[in-house]
């Protein structure tokens, strides 16, 4: 069982997420609606999480801006990138994200992600 944060501005889709999530047996320890309430909580955590699925356009603080600040302090962390927005595909990779899934995503596509981004690095 892994602990995951799940940022996105929509609440169907930290739904949808984490209802997938739950079901795969992990445990979605905080849905955040933007990239600065997300930073701001993985911040205060002590104990990081073992995946964080992102979305790109959000208020606040953009996905792609949210991930390369989490990577910047901790560059092992794991993240799953799940955006309607591809023009920042190749960004996301080059920073070392091991997954973009584009929205919408089909459920056995995106259980594949999340286990291959928990798997070995």
């Amino acid at each position: 069982m892994a602990d995951i944060i799940i940022v996105d501005d929509e609440p169907t889709i930290q739904q949808l997420m984490a209802m997938i999530l739950e079901g795969m047996g992990h445990r979605v320890i905080e849905q955040s609606p933007n990239g600065e309430a997300a930073l701001n909580y993985y911040n205060s955590m002590e104990r990081k999480p073992d995946l964080i699925i992102i979305d790109h356009r959000m208020p606040l603080l953009s996905g792609l801006d949210l991930t390369k600040e989490i990577l910047r302090t901790n560059p092992e962390q794991r993240i799953l990138f799940l955006s309607a927005d591809d023009s920042v595909r190749d960004e996301v990779l080059s920073l070392g994200v091991g997954h973009f899934l584009e929205k919408p995503s089909d459920l056995k596509t995106i259980r594949k992600a999340v286990t291959d981004s928990l798997g070995p690095k």
